[in-house]
Parts: C-alpha cells; sequence; structure tokens
C-alpha cells in the first residue's frame, strides 16, 4: 500500500489518537538500536496497511520472524504434488499471491479457494477419488486450527485429503534467536500464540537471554502499545513477558488449547535459511495423525 493510502486509512481509524499517543511516548524513549521480530501475518499486514513504521523512531527496526514467508523448500514440496493431475489444491486466497503457485494455476493445476482447514475438508467429502491437499504456515496461532481440523478428520474417517504443514515451535525459535543473534531482538507475538501456549515457555528468554516478549491483540492502538512496550523494556534494561490485553488470557483455555497441539503434534528440527538449524523449531504431524501428512505421502512417492 502507499505511503498516502496509508495514512488515510489511520485517518479514518476510530482510535487514531491513541495511535498517536503512543507514538509521541515512543519517540519520547532514549534508546539505542532496537530490532523487534514479528511472528503474525495479520500483526505485520497491519503494520503495512497503517504505515505504522512512519510513527516509530527510526532505530526500532521491524523484521519478519523466520517462517513467516514460505520459504522455497515448502513450495517446491506444493509444486511436487501438483505433478499429479487428480491433485487438487485447497488454499486460502493469499497463496494465490505466490508466483510458483499462480503458474501452476495458469498450466492447468486444480486449485480452490478455501477460507480454512475445515473448508479444504469439504472438497475432500465432494472429491473423494482425488487428493485434496491443503498446505498451511505460521505459529502456535495457526496450529491449533489446525490440529482440531486434523482431530475432526480422524474422527469422520476421511480419506485422501492431506495437510503440507509449517508450524514452527515459537519458544525454540526465540531461544535459538536470541542465543545466537548479536543484535538486541525483542518479541512482538500475536495474542492467540500466547493463548495457545501460555507464557510460562516463555519465562526463561528475560532472565537468561534479557529479550523481552509481550502478546498483542490485533487492532492498530493494540500493536502501537506492544510496541511501546516492548521499547519500555528495553530502554530501562527490564525485560519481561508480558499481555498486552490481559482480559482474555484464561488458564483453562490456555490448557486445552495446549493439549490439542500436543495431541497432533510432535517436534523437529527446523533448518532456518537465516539461522540454520533450530533444535525442535518446527512441528510434524506425529503417528497417530500419519495418514493425513502430505510429507508421508511425498516421501512414499506415492502421489496418484
Amino acid at each position: 500500500m502507499k505511503q498516502n493510502e496509508a495514512m488515510r486509512e489511520l485517518e479514518n481509524y476510530i482510535n487514531k489518537d491513541v495511535v498517536f499517543h503512543f507514538s509521541e511516548l515512543l519517540n519520547d524513549l532514549d534508546i539505542g538500536n532496537l530490532t523487534l521480530m514479528v511472528f503474525s501475518k495479520e500483526i505485520y499486514n497491519t503494520i503495512n496497511e497503517f504505515d505504522l513504521r512512519s510513527l516509530i523512531p527510526r532505530n526500532i527496526k521491524l523484521k519478519k520472524a523466520p517462517g513467516l514467508i514460505p520459504d522455497k523448500r515448502f513450495i517446491d514440496n506444493i509444486l511436487e504434488l501438483l505433478k499429479d493431475e487428480k491433485t487438487i489444491l485447497t488454499v486460502k486466497k493469499e497463496w494465490l499471491s505466490i508466483e510458483q503457485i499462480q503458474k501452476a494455476g495458469e498450466a492447468g493445476a486444480d486449485i480452490r479457494i478455501v477460507d480454512d482447514i475445515l473448508g479444504s475438508m469439504i472438497v475432500a467429502s465432494k472429491k473423494r477419488r482425488n487428493n485434496v491437499i491443503f498446505p498451511i504456515d505460521g505459529f502456535e496461532d495457526e496450529a491449533l486450527i489446525t490440529a482440531a481440523g486434523l482431530a475432526k478428520a480422524k474422527t469422520v474417517g476421511f480419506k485422501r485429503f492431506f495437510v503440507l504443514q509449517n508450524h514452527l515451535n515459537t519458544p525454540e525459535l526465540i531461544k535459538s534467536i536470541s542465543a545466537e543473534s548479536d543484535e538486541n531482538i525483542y518479541y512482538l507475538l500475536p495474542l492467540k500464540t500466547g493463548l495457545n501456549t501460555g507464557s510460562e515457555k516463555y519465562s526463561e528468554i528475560p532472565l537468561l537471554y534479557k529479550r523481552g516478549v509481550v502478546f498483542s491483540g490485533y487492532e492498530v492502538m493494540e500493536i502501537m502499545q506492544s510496541i511501546y512496550m516492548l521499547a519500555g523494556q528495553f530502554s530501562t534494561n527490564t525485560p519481561k513477558v508480558l499481555f498486552q490485553r490481559t482480559k482474555e488470557v484464561n488458564d483453562e483455555i490456555t490448557a486445552r488449547a495446549r493439549w490439542m497441539i500436543e495431541e497432533v503434534f510432535d517436534n523437529e528440527d527446523y533448518n532456518s535459511e537465516e539461522y540454520g538449524i533450530i533444535k525442535n523449531g518446527k512441528m510434524k504431524i506425529n503417528d497417530k495423525y500419519s495418514m493425513f501428512d502430505a510429507v508421508r505421502l511425498l516421501d512414499s512417492g506415492n502421489i496418484g
């Protein structure tokens, strides 16, 4: 989005005064260079949509977390699956912006838009002679939805329905990046990740690595407040793990979400293009749900 369009969006935003208030507070802080790593497509897109970079000091840099954009290996696996003419690829609309997938569709691949994994399952229920593939990436916020979908697919007894997933283990990524990077990196995470994992998995990050973590809401003013909270921690050298919005934090909800993720996923090492091997940095579908794992389909060579 062009800058003038972003400013129009902000001018029409109902809580713009709150956004500008946190911008003023940010610019009053006396801090050195700080990198805020964002672990949410939704939050990162909102930052761009409203051009929030123009409202924060230049010495605060915003950076995408590893895995926020699908890597080449993941896209290559999608294209390999599409080599079979009976494969139906069901994707969220955002995936059509990826050039290789666009070209595959133009070349005749059967690619259909769905809202989520349940939409993909509906396609699979109607196209039982086809392999129906649903690619999904992200962190614990998306992993819970994937896990719930696969549990439902197992209960119903779906056949020829597969998920190609690239869900990353946020606490392990943060620990590895904090240990290896010389940058002053603090971490901006979406609220749903905190609700799905709890905060205790992050408790050692301020203690051992001296880095702050904030779980942010998704509204523009909430994101600006979260950025201010992280910058304030850095300026006073008091890194913490905080929830920007506390009213939604519920131990019972967190326990159920964590159980659901652990029911479907194990962990494995993740080969990050920027940070190398991160131990236990990626989730993998466990043996109990392996019948839905598109990676197993690729490994077997039984795509058709």
